[in-house]
């Protein structure tokens, strides 16, 4: 499968570029710029043996079969809406977290649509949103391919879609993925994801979600 990951030069983007690579699957890069999404997928490329590529963001999105988004929760609204043709019916995961810092404290951000996942679809509404990943730190990711043991929690309306991006997640060292159910549940995960950064803090650890007493 070849992945597209918009806004893929920040940490998020890159440690899930790394990890699907490893996988086997052929990456590409998206960034408002091809240079800066070049030398991201430089960076990969010296890691893995698979095919990773740079590209702007529309670009990469017409490209690939499946659509990752990381870019941050408060440019979704500047980028999304000028790739609706680009992704078209795709499959196009959500991975951002509203999340703002006061006084050096994590905290939730309203969103009129209910969350970052369902904003997405909005303004992408040809695509086929499934929201997963924002519980996987970027550090974490990037570190090498140790085992994560960690579940993914995986949010959608389109049963197929979900099933495809649950076992893509899957495909990651250490990583069960979870029917969380419909899309509208993605705003509860992607509130898990804040509750882990202060807990991470004051811990001084890198955890993150396991469901038990799942058959």
């Amino acid at each position: 499968m070849k992945i597209a990951f918009i806004g893929g030069t920040g940490p998020e983007g890159k440690g899930l570029a790394y990890r699907f690579a490893v996988a086997g699957h052929e990456t590409i890069i998206g960034s408002r710029s091809a240079e800066r999404a070049e030398e991201a997928a430089r960076e990969i490329a010296g890691r893995v043996s698979t095919a990773v590529g740079g590209a702007e963001n529309a670009g990469a999105a017409r490209e690939a079969d499946l659509v990752v988004l990381t870019v941050p929760y408060d440019a979704q609204a500047a980028t999304l809406p000028a790739l609706r043709d680009a992704i078209a019916s795709k499959i196009v995961v959500s991975t951002a977290v509203p999340l703002a810092f006061h006084d050096g404290k994590p905290a939730m951000l309203a969103v009129p649509e209910g969350s970052a996942a369902e904003q997405a679809q909005s303004l992408l509404p040809g695509a086929r949103v499934v929201g997963a990943f924002q519980n996987l730190g970027a550090a974490k990711l990037w570190a090498g391919d140790d085992p994560l043991e960690q579940d993914v929690l995986v949010c959608g309306d389109d049963a197929d879609a979900k099933r495809e991006v649950m076992a893509l997640a899957e495909q990651v060292r250490g990583v069960r993925a979870v029917d969380g159910g419909p899309l509208a549940a993605s705003r509860y995960v992607e509130g898990i994801t804040v509750l882990l950064i202060g807990i991470n803090k004051r811990y001084k650890s890198t955890n993150g979600v396991r469901i038990v007493g799942l058959p």
